[in-house]
């Protein structure tokens, strides 16, 4: 059964969120998109049918029983304090930097307010979607958009958030190992094809570890081979400290907000 949907802030995550929400023919929700970003939203509302681009941010509420909350953080209060909510919105969330009672003292009573931390790829309806506190009606709401992860602990889904900053690391990563490849006489698509398909194969391995010994499956490897080789010249540079001491600083500055 289709509800109304409102998007207040046309982002890149909203784009990916309405994408996943009408793929596959999913049109049964109506969705209320903020004017802000003219050019994306009027590209969602052509795409699908079931879109509408709103004149305000206030008319989306009014249209709106859900509503998604995806402003820039830094100019949310300017954004969302002026704004007349309901008591009978549902509420979520996508701002790391503002915690739930802040974005409550600036809307209201609402029915509903949660925080949730879905990423690009829910556009393909795949990988981690975090929701915190759980809420049943909300985890049914995007449950085809990917992986839900409902959790009740706020340090838990910090943390969790957190590694979500390693994105941008993880992409540059596997750029890097492309342009090496080409370096040495492989084509950027043969390399691509191969990297990416690779890095995928060893995350779903890794899904499937038995008992969730990850970390076991470094050590299944054969004594002086390559595999070896590699792990070893990485562990003796320290290379692996770089990316926990991003992941210290990146809960740091969340729990700190």
């Amino acid at each position: 059964m289709g509800v109304n949907i409102g998007f207040i802030g046309t982002g890149t995550i909203t784009s990916a969120l309405v994408t996943g929400l009408c793929s596959y023919g999913d049109l049964d929700h109506r969705i209320y998109l903020s004017p802000r970003n003219a050019e994306r939203a009027s590209e969602l509302a052509e795409k699908f049918k079931n879109v509408t681009v709103a004149s305000s941010n206030q008319e989306v509420l009014n249209r709106a029983e859900w509503v998604v909350l995806a402003v820039v953080p830094k100019f949310a209060k300017e954004i969302l304090f002026p704004l007349s909510f309901r008591e009978d919105h549902r509420i979520i969330s996508l701002m790391s930097d503002h915690k739930l009672p802040e974005i409550a003292s600036w809307i209201g009573k609402t029915r509903t307010l949660i925080h949730m931390v879905p990423l690009p790829f829910a556009s393909r309806r795949v990988g981690p979607i975090v929701i915190c506190p759980n809420d049943r009606d909300v985890v049914e709401l995007f449950t085809p958009l990917g992986k839900i992860v409902a959790l009740d602990d706020v340090k838990k889904m910090e943390g969790l958030l957190s590694i979500t900053a390693l994105m941008s690391s993880y992409y540059d990563l596997l750029w890097e190992i492309v342009k090496w490849s080409e370096s040495n006489g492989i084509s950027r698509k043969e390399s691509i094809d191969y990297t990416t398909a690779f890095f995928e194969a060893l995350s779903s391995q890794a899904r499937h570890a038995k008992g969730g010994d990850i970390g076991g499956l470094a050590e299944e490897m054969t004594p002086g081979g390559l595999n070896e080789m590699a792990l070893l010249a990485i562990r003796e540079q320290n290379g692996f400290k770089p990316w926990l001491k991003s992941l210290d600083s990146v809960l740091e500055r969340v729990r700190n907000n």
